[in-house]
């Protein structure tokens, strides 16, 4: 295809202005009543340091953030792949990147309130011995390392967005070898500053305990949580009458497949983190599985794995589920749910444990603050998105790789024909 070719599209690429205006008015009012719920939970918190409102600050914000990064890691892992078949869908997930600048901001009263969230933020040689390591989660380095992550991500976004938006109008191959140039060192700084995410946001909670694989088990989950979001506004946009056309069965039928893989590599490396430390049977290691091993926190770790993995695993194992458009809404749903449930796991315990040490923890208690929560920051990533409708197509109409997106079929074995 020559740099200044029309693709012969089958669909509309822009949503109308009335329509994407009202997404936007609705998802903001959204976002708005969970701040103003926060701002009420904030002032009706009577824990000491406000601890029950940061927790439900955090467990939503780690949740929005993980869906974000795993966002900006598939516009990038396009480019790395050189994929043909998943240009029509890249460009929600670049419109939900764009939540990322309003994320730095909102760490704000995570950063207010290190002291009551992290007890390693004023450990003392008593509590941690090496110095190093309250070095590493005193409060001065743990934000400056937060605000460094975010300038990579910001960085990277930005420039894969804004090349993607400058590629609509110019129809210039170049900006795609120029996207495909950056998108490997991409790719490797997110994984590492993910993983130092997840070591800083959720296991610095506890900083007697360690697991050198849970950044990738938290990227893992943001990965697939991230394509299973897409997969529900794709099917909302087609059922809307939008891209019909553009984004068939044959992509819901890819999604399907990585999400399945997703699934299977999620349950890898948490098998392994917990297979690993039992095995090893080390106090420090196992600290984490066992304080979840009590009273309702047992059952729901119980539940974890089977709703997590066995469900989406055996729904997504037949060929023809994969290209149902009912069946992949309801399993991206459950993911998505499930997502979330993984992540309260692991960080509400810590507010419920006195100290690091061996005091007994209590049962689960839900709190109305962490629904405001999840209200607040998704209805800030759906903001994004629908604003980033109002202002471009919302597919990539000048990637030279389009038809071939368009056109893309699966056998019938469901490989790329």
């Amino acid at each position: 295809m020559s740099a200044t070719a029309e693709h012969t599209l089958p669909d509309s690429p822009n949503m109308p202005e009335s329509v994407s205006a009202g997404l936007y008015q609705k998802a903001l009012a959204v976002t708005l009543t969970g701040a103003v719920l926060l701002a009420i939970g904030f002032i009706l918190d009577s824990t000491e340091g406000h601890k029950q409102f940061l927790f439900s600050y955090l467990h939503g914000y780690v949740y929005a953030l993980s869906i974000t990064l795993g966002c900006l890691f598939w516009t990038m892992i396009h480019h790395v792949a050189d994929a043909g078949w998943s240009v029509g869908i890249r460009r929600s997930f670049e419109n939900i990147t764009r939540a990322l600048p309003i994320l730095l901001v909102l760490f704000l009263p995570i950063a207010l309130g290190l002291g009551s969230i992290y007890k390693g933020a004023h450990a003392t040689e008593i509590d941690i011995p090496v110095s190093s390591k309250r070095f590493w989660l005193s409060p001065g380095f743990f934000i400056a390392r937060i605000c460094i992550y975010f300038a990579i991500w910001i960085g990277y976004s930005y420039f894969m967005r804004n090349n993607s938006l400058k590629q609509d109008s110019t129809r210039e191959v170049s900006i795609t070898k120029k996207m495909q140039w950056w998108a490997p060192s991409g790719i490797l700084l997110l994984g590492l500053t993910a993983t130092f995410t997840a070591f800083d946001l959720i296991m610095s909670l506890n900083y007697t305990w360690f697991s050198t694989i849970f950044g990738v088990y938290f990227w893992a989950g943001g990965i697939r949580s991230s394509l299973a979001l897409i997969i529900l506004i794709t099917l909302g946009l087609r059922s809307a009458g939008y891209l019909r056309n553009t984004i068939t069965r044959e992509h819901l039928h890819d999604m399907g497949k990585l999400t399945f893989g997703f699934t299977v590599f999620w349950t890898y490396i948490a098998f392994d983190q917990y297979f690993l430390q039992w095995y090893g049977n080390m106090p420090e290691e196992v600290q984490f599985f066992r304080n979840r091993r009590v009273g309702t926190w047992y059952h729901m770790s119980v539940i974890l794995p089977l709703g997590y993995f066995v469900v989406p695993f055996l729904i997504l194992l037949p060929r023809g589920n994969k290209r149902n458009p009912k069946i992949m809404a309801f399993v991206a749903s459950w993911i998505l749910f499930f997502h979330c449930y993984d992540q309260y796991w692991q960080i509400m315990p810590e507010m419920l444990k006195p100290t690091v040490h061996d005091d007994p923890i209590s049962g689960i208690q839900f709190h109305w603050t962490t629904i405001a929560s999840l209200l607040f920051f998704g209805g800030l990533l759906m903001t994004c998105l629908f604003n980033g409708w109002k202002k471009a197509p919302m597919i990539p109409v000048g990637d030279p790789r389009l038809d071939e997106s368009i056109h893309f079929e699966n056998d019938e074995f469901g490989d790329p024909k």
